[in-house]
């Protein structure tokens, strides 16, 4: 079988790094994207000059604030990050269309058919630096796994390459923390029953054993600590829908910061229908409680449309169904049932 060669992109401080590029008199010092303390709002990102302080994503502005007295809210602007995504990805597609989006600043990248994907990594940073003025960090291996936690290592503005050789002894290092899909939950399940931190230290559990600990996630953490990931690249234009969805550090109890949130995940897929030129029916809440339960609630129009308020209002009354008292560690929102544009007066 062939070796993949997938790329992991991830913009370093996307929003806040947009606005210290247009404003210079946010440049080297801690900003972050956010709505007001007033209004219940969330940080969206922060930059690294503000990451110092512990300011991060999904914290309440209020938080931020404690931690860090100097910190400069911004507001956010939506439709200059989504101009500035579609730029990202006229650019991926001077070497693939196997392009999956993740999130407005990330995706990953199947460059298979290249010779060299590190090559190319490097090409892809120096474009976006050089027509952007912004940095990417980069992650190329053999899979999505080992693409996406190759880009965290050397942030900002880095690029790590895991080898095939290097995979085994690369992974045993890995904290489990850090694989996709593992939070709060897993981690004290895994330290109560004193199995380590590392992927390594999760090795010396047979797949029964996993399953016995961890359910049905148990078998992909089985493969997932051994640096094993079949995961295809899933092309946009492929795409039978599109979605985000986050994996909170902390249980959640709050539900008007979890509907901020959501609302925020909503913007994020909105747009990216919006780029591909598509409209949809169907938009899905997706919560996942911390014993590990999950549920879904959709809702599908008879007509297509791509309006991010009539989706949101129907994202605030599918919301009004999850009991916040159970602890939401994970919540994702997907739109789906598309038609192109161009396409749409063929339907009637």
């Amino acid at each position: 079988m062939p070796i993949r060669k997938i790329i992991h992109i991830d913009m370093d401080a996307f929003y806040a790094s947009v606005e210290q590029r247009d404003n210079p008199s946010l440049r080297g010092k801690p900003i972050a994207i956010g709505r007001p303390a007033e209004e219940r709002g969330v940080i969206a990102t922060a930059s690294y000059e503000a990451r110092v302080f512990g300011v991060k994503s999904a914290l309440s502005t209020a938080e931020a604030f404690r931690l860090c007295s100097g910190l400069i809210l911004v507001q956010p602007d939506f439709t200059k990050y989504e101009a500035i995504s579609i730029e990202l990805y006229k650019i991926y597609q001077n070497w693939t269309d196997i392009i999956e989006t993740v999130a407005l600043d990330e995706c990953y990248l199947d460059v298979s058919h290249h010779r060299s994907a590190t090559i190319i990594a490097h090409e892809i940073k120096k474009r976006i630096k050089d027509q952007l003025q912004l940095t990417a960090s980069a992650g190329v291996s053999v899979n999505k796994l080992l693409a996406k936690i190759a880009s965290d290592i050397n942030k900002p503005d880095g690029i790590c390459v895991v080898e095939p050789g290097i995979v085994s002894e690369f992974i045993k290092k890995v904290p489990v923390k850090d694989i996709n899909g593992v939070g709060s939950e897993t981690m004290k399940k895994i330290y109560s029953l004193h199995l380590g931190s590392t992927c390594n230290d999760l090795q010396v559990l047979p797949l029964i054993k996993m399953i016995e600990y961890f359910g049905s996630f148990g078998e992909k953490l089985y493969y997932y600590v051994r640096g094993i990931d079949d995961r295809p690249v899933f092309s946009d234009r492929e795409s039978k829908s599109i979605g985000t969805e986050t994996t909170f550090q902390v249980d959640m109890y709050d539900l008007k910061k979890l509907h901020e949130i959501i609302n925020e995940q909503l913007r994020e897929v909105v747009s990216r229908g919006i780029e591909k030129s598509l409209k949809w029916r169907t938009v899905t809440l997706k919560i996942k409680y911390k014993n590990f339960k999950q549920i879904t609630r959709s809702k599908s129009f008879d007509y297509f449309d791509d309006d991010f308020s009539l989706f949101s209002d129907e994202i605030c009354l599918l919301l009004k169904e999850i009991d916040i008292t159970q602890g939401v560690r994970l919540s994702g929102v997907t739109i789906s049932n598309f038609v192109h544009k161009e396409d749409e007066h063929y339907l009637f």
